[in-house]
């Protein structure tokens, strides 16, 4: 039996948080704590699945309080219920590491669930080497984002994905560990101001709730994707970071291979004629600009043609090729072989990152 710790001054609302988790969740072990204090001497004393804490405001005590229980159970999610203003909740809780928040009032249904979900998520956490594993990817994700740097964010996060699932075929360390990878990235950007952080909040919240996509190697990196681009949206429109030029231009280039830009729109972005703009981006990167954007291409129609079951026609879709022909054609002659051999000749690598194998 998982236990549940609770903690809210209000006896009545406490009461009334017991009756449901006892109701949604029969065979938990739900106890209440009537101050922090309190909940830290029974965290103190036993294993917790979870906590969940009715937060009035953000004082010193309560703020202590949630800082003394990640100490105590650093693999312990933390659920905060409060009356509060999103803005300031969520300027707090990935400050604070906590998991999850719901505004008041919610319905009974919303805190079951989201219990739910927590205690599954730490139903088998990974283990010391992975976490500590995680955390020299989150610091160097870190040091590149310092350095304003995406291409570099980027491919940090890919590594580490194809780290963690080359290590392990636990579906459940698998959920747990991109959580924490997403959980690490949100706290990164908590620094970013109120937007950025309700952003990578509400990415967060859908995300945790997706047990499907957290067991897809591709569907968790786009998720994980879209909150790198949170994050150098506030940068980029925040000119008080000292981003050079030329590392403004690559971020907007290389968030933009998808999309299959031209060189004309790069070079407006840049401010630039586009003859300029085009020995401009040579001497920054060593390429011209449309071999730039092609190797960008078929290093992303790879990734997609490992870790997922889609079409070939659909990837070219995804990559901006109007025709599937002139897609395969240039992805042969950079790879050496059609995208459906070179899918084949990798099939042996998608036993773990592939969609078919992935319990929903």
């Amino acid at each position: 039996m998982c236990r549940v710790l609770i903690l809210n001054e209000n006896r009545l609302e406490r009461e009334n948080t017991v009756k449901i988790l006892s109701q949604g969740l029969p065979e938990a072990d739900i106890l209440p704590a009537a101050a922090p204090r309190q909940a830290l001497d029974l965290l103190g004393e036993g294993t917790f699945r979870l906590l969940i804490v009715d937060v009035p405001w953000f004082d010193a005590d309560y703020c202590n309080m949630m800082t003394c229980a990640k100490e105590l159970a650093p693999e312990m999610p933390i659920l905060v219920t409060s009356t509060g203003r999103r803005s300031e909740i969520v300027a707090n809780v990935w400050r604070l590491g906590v998991q999850d928040y719901l505004l008041k009032p919610y319905r009974p249904a919303w805190l079951t669930a989201a219990a739910e979900v927590m205690i599954r998520w730490t139903a088998k956490p990974a283990g010391e080497w992975e976490k500590d594993h995680r955390e020299r990817y989150l610091k160097r994700a870190a040091e590149h984002m310092q350095s304003f740097r995406y291409k570099k964010c980027i491919n940090t996060t890919k590594e580490y994905l194809d780290s963690l699932y080359q290590e392990t075929d636990d579906i459940d360390v698998i959920r747990f560990s991109t959580l924490s990878f997403a959980e690490g990235l949100a706290r990164l950007g908590g620094s970013l101001g109120p937007s950025a952080q309700l952003k990578l909040s509400n990415l967060m919240e859908r995300f945790r709730l997706r047990f499907d996509q957290q067991g897809r190697k591709h569907d968790s990196f786009l998720v994980l994707e879209k909150m790198w681009g949170v994050i150098f949206d506030a940068i980029d429109e925040d000119r008080c970071y000292a981003v050079s030029d030329e590392q403004r231009v690559l971020n907007y280039v290389d968030r933009n291979v998808k999309e299959g830009i031209g060189l004309d729109e790069a070079a407006e972005y840049a401010n630039m004629s586009s003859s300029y703009f085009s020995k401009f981006f040579k001497r920054i990167t060593g390429v011209n600009f449309i071999t730039y954007m092609m190797d960008g291409k078929i290093s992303a129609a790879k990734d997609m043609l490992t870790d997922t079951d889609m079409p070939v026609i659909n990837i070219a879709y995804e990559l901006s090729y109007s025709e599937t022909n002139y897609f395969g054609k240039a992805f042969k002659k950079k790879v050496g072989l059609t995208p459906t051999e070179y899918r084949e000749q990798h099939q042996h690598t998608r036993g773990r990152s592939g969609e078919g194998n992935v319990p929903r």
